[in-house]
């Protein structure tokens, strides 16, 4: 009998030896990727047994875009004991991976709370849980931030004041509060499409206040500070060819900054004052300032300005603003005043 069964096992082994040659590359492949995930499997089943044992079932925490659904790698999230104190250390503080936006950890059974946060997104709710004796599952969501750049400009030269910002939402809680400066006019503000309206106001000494409303799927103009006092300006970078009047390449930015000035103010004249430093005789730089006064008054023509609006006056090298003592001070001097009539 045990001869009899002898036969018969080892038929079997045979038969599956053979099988297995019989299998294909592909197949075999397959064959032992499902084993590995067997014995994989097997291991994760008695890893959760022992950390149950323990005391320590496994949390798995997710985070998603609140808006498409997608999973948020590498988004930092902390887990901590609602009754802990105020300053004990999370029992999580770490990034979620980057191939399944998932942070694993075991913890022992109690109740917690959970939140998560990313930059370019609003930090998500908190969520409170009881982790029980058991593999548990948290999923947090953010909601992703709508960034809306602006500039914060002179209304009569368009160019950068300094100014203190107050965005509020309509529950008129402050969400930003910053202070631009004379150099970038650019600043950004990170808002909720889904909030209706936001107001904006700007406030600077020797302007008036500035207020409007922002909707965030609508055009913002920016902020454009209107001076409360001013009778003229310098035209800064207007560079003309060296002892000539004529208007270098490189000056078109502060002829466009003229020519919007005078496109939004239809019924404002101005006086193109032109000014030279001390090099050369006093004829000639009058016959120069009032040469490049002329170029400028021609640009705002060709623009399409009423000639009418402009008047010119050359002063040469009467009025300097510092004394002709150093190349840097000379350039100084050699400069285009706008003054408001």
């Amino acid at each position: 009998m045990k001869r009899f069964w002898l036969i018969v096992w080892l038929m079997i082994f045979v038969a599956g030896e053979m099988s297995c040659y019989a299998l294909t590359p592909a197949e075999k492949r397959a064959k032992a990727k499902a084993k590995m995930e067997r014995k994989k499997e097997a291991q994760r089943r008695k890893a959760k047994r022992e950390r149950i044992k323990e005391g320590k079932p496994l949390l798995y925490v997710y985070a998603f875009d609140l808006r498409t659904g997608d999973p948020l790698p590498a988004t930092h999230v902390t887990v901590q004991e609602q009754n802990a104190r105020p300053n004990k250390k999370p029992k999580i503080s770490k990034p979620t991976d980057t191939k399944k936006a998932r942070l694993q950890r075991g913890l022992p059974v109690g109740a917690y709370w959970a939140a998560a946060a990313k930059t370019g997104y609003f930090a998500s709710d908190t969520t409170w849980f009881y982790h029980k004796e058991d593999e548990d599952t948290v999923k947090l969501y953010l909601y992703p931030e709508t960034r809306i750049t602006f500039t914060v400009t002179d209304s009569l030269t368009s160019r950068p004041v300094a100014a203190n910002i107050i965005v509020r939402n309509p529950e008129h809680r402050k969400v930003m509060q910053t202070t631009s400066d004379s150099l970038h006019a650019v600043l950004a503000v990170l808002l909720d499409d889904r909030v209706p309206f936001y107001t904006i106001d700007a406030t600077s000494p020797n302007y008036y206040p500035f207020h409007d409303t922002i909707r965030i799927l609508e055009p913002f103009e920016g902020v454009v500070m209107s001076p409360r006092e001013m009778k003229a300006f310098v035209l800064h970078n207007l560079y003309f060819a060296t002892a000539k009047t004529h208007i270098l390449d490189s000056s078109e930015p502060a002829l466009n900054e003229l020519y919007r000035f005078l496109i939004k103010r239809p019924n404002q004249r101005i006086r193109i004052i032109g000014h030279t430093d001390d090099i050369g005789s006093d004829r000639s730089n009058q016959i120069l300032s009032e040469g490049r006064c002329l170029e400028v008054k021609h640009a705002m023509e060709a623009r399409g300005i009423d000639p009418q609006r402009i008047e010119i006056e050359g002063r040469g090298e009467r009025d300097p603003i510092v004394p002709n003592d150093t190349e840097e001070q000379r350039q100084m001097n050699r400069r285009v005043e706008i003054v408001l009539l």
